[in-house]
């Protein structure tokens, strides 16, 4: 995982963390505070998520959100 990606995938988590917000709102959230278009997080997430699925620190990133995020 790049520095970038990790960097995003733990500002999901600390973003739902503080707001409980659901996938939509968080990734909006997100995106804005990085200067993204949802959509430019959303396929950032999906490459991470397909690159990473079984690394441990992936999966420990990915714990910090509902299940039900698609990420």
């Amino acid at each position: 995982m790049t520095p970038k990606e990790r960097e995003l995938l733990t500002g999901m988590g600390n973003c739902y963390a503080a707001c409980h917000a659901n996938f939509e709102e968080t990734v909006e959230m997100v995106g804005n505070a990085r200067g993204l278009e949802p959509e430019e997080v959303k396929s950032t997430l999906a490459r991470i998520r397909e690159k990473n699925l079984a690394e441990d620190e992936y999966r420990k990133l990915r714990s910090r959100m509902p299940e039900d995020f698609p990420v």
